[in-house]
């Protein structure tokens, strides 16, 4: 289904909250599953770890965000860490640094 530059794990998390682990790219083509695993795996909180994501473009940041805006709306919270590199210098050019939560 995605190419093979992108992929996605959950785990429980440390507090709780699952944690979603993006690796490789984040762009149109995986920018929906995400938004959409995001939303789904939220029940008292959800963390996206961007730790290992190499690329985000402006499709995959608004699914972050879409995401966001849907779980905060649902009462949890959606921690948003780990972007670093390229990943980090989007959110910046975006304006957007301030939703990272590390």
């Amino acid at each position: 289904m995605f190419p093979q530059t992108f992929r996605m794990e959950v785990d429980d998390g440390n507090d709780g909250a699952p944690v979603l682990r993006l690796f490789g790219e984040l762009d149109l083509v995986s920018a929906d599953a995400v938004q959409h695993a995001l939303v789904a795996i939220a029940k008292a909180g959800v963390v996206a770890d961007l730790t290992h994501l190499e690329f985000i473009d402006s499709s995959g940041l608004a699914a972050l965000l879409r995401a966001r805006r849907r779980v905060e709306e649902a009462g949890q919270r959606l921690e948003i860490r780990g972007a670093q590199g390229a990943t980090r210098r989007v959110f910046e050019a975006a304006g957007l640094a301030d939703v990272l939560d590390d």
